[in-house]
């Protein structure tokens, strides 16, 4: 019989305790999926594991230190493991504390290994992930052909309509300012590759604060930035300024969400929230809201970086504020303020298209910046 060692000890979720403690196996749960079996061990907490392969046979042991399992686990039958690497799982408890599983493979196959902990029960959970032949075969096809997914911008030209924004000294209408603004960033985002921007409105209309939003949602916006112009009673005021949502806008914004349950579920990637408590709920939305502030000051950073080169910045940071339209929960969102109306110099820049262009490239400069580096998460 031939051994081969091929992964050493590993601490489970990166701890270097040693436990004297019992920690139960809670539960051992077989997934039978398309492309691969998936063996999820429920633990009651943090233990240390050790794995290795076995040759002629081919079998994969798993140990699992100082563990117990709390009733006794079935026998499974080979049915449960049809059209998987699996022919059969045993386990035995040796008297050192030690819970063994051997699985007896079909064919030579290492399993992918992961844990982690479910933060609603506290519970730690491993997963050995096998996966089958043909998804093996089409996992090394697909190296060659990398599947892309463009990063969708939803760009919201501010006011319009019945509603002009600010009104500048010369009669500059804000409205009109950030629809050529708005516009020529459209076409510098659509004009690199994987990227794609969505405007909220295209024409002098108007749209309500929560309609703006729900095109953002509707689009599947990876960001969302607002398109705005100052105005002041100072008439020296004059600069860039970039907004983020703030943490007391972000509480209230997650009552608000919690108060139409589909909405609230729609928010947690589909989850059905609505067996959870109230607190929990809380919880949840609170959690994604805070990471969606984090992404939107990082490419409020970016986008004031690129600004920097082009014009004055009437703040050097990004400032935080409770604007309807930066309120997704989980959409990183910002509102620019392009300049004043108020400032005489300011409002002729703001009208002269190179200005504008200028000013739209320094946004899509920002973002895509942040982007490269982090790109969003696909499903």
């Amino acid at each position: 019989m031939k051994i081969n060692y091929w992964m050493a000890i590993f601490i489970f979720l990166f701890s270097s305790a040693v436990f004297s403690k019992t920690i139960w196996l809670r539960d051992l749960k077989i997934n039978n999926k398309s492309r691969a079996v998936e063996i999820n061990f429920v633990l009651s907490g943090k233990t240390s594991f050790r794995s290795l392969t076995l040759h002629h046979p081919n079998r994969f042991v798993l140990d699992l230190k100082n563990t117990a399992h709390l009733t006794s686990l079935q026998r499974f039958s080979a049915s449960v493991f049809s059209n998987t690497p699996i022919q059969d799982l045993r386990y035995a408890e040796h008297p050192d504390g030690t819970l063994r599983f051997v699985f007896d493979l079909k064919n030579d196959v290492i399993p992918q290994i992961s844990a982690r902990q479910n933060h609603l029960t506290g519970d730690r959970e491993l997963q050995l992930r096998f996966l089958k032949t043909h998804a093996i075969t089409a996992a090394r096809d697909d190296i060659s052909k990398p599947v892309y997914h463009n990063v969708v911008i939803v760009i919201d030209p501010g006011h319009g309509g019945k509603d002009p924004g600010a009104v500048g000294a010369a009669g500059t209408h804000e409205k009109n300012v950030v629809l050529s603004i708005s516009k020529a960033l459209q076409a510098l985002m659509n004009a690199r590759p994987g990227f794609r921007a969505v405007l909220t409105r295209n024409t002098d209309r108007y749209i309500s604060l929560r309609e703006r939003l729900r095109i953002a949602r509707k689009d599947h916006a990876d960001m969302f930035i607002a398109i705005h112009a100052d105005t002041w009673r100072n008439r020296h005021a004059r600069g860039v300024s970039v907004f983020a949502l703030s943490q007391r806008g972000a509480t209230s914004e997650a009552a608000r969400w919690l108060a139409t349950r589909e909405n609230a579920s729609e928010l947690m990637g589909g989850v059905d929230l609505q067996d959870k408590s109230h607190l929990l709920k809380s919880v949840l939305i609170n959690l994604s809201q805070s990471a969606t502030i984090r992404a939107s000051l990082q490419i409020g950073d970016k986008v004031i970086q690129s600004a920097r080169s082009i014009t004055r910045l009437h703040h050097d940071r990004v400032e935080q504020a409770a604007f309807v339209v930066l309120k997704s929960p989980d959409i990183p969102s910002l509102l620019v303020e392009t300049g004043f109306l108020s400032n005489p110099d300011e409002e002729r820049r703001l009208r002269n298209p190179v200005f504008q262009r200028n000013i739209a490239k320094a946004m899509m400069q920002g973002i895509c910046n942040y982007f490269v580096n982090y790109p969003p998460r696909r499903a």
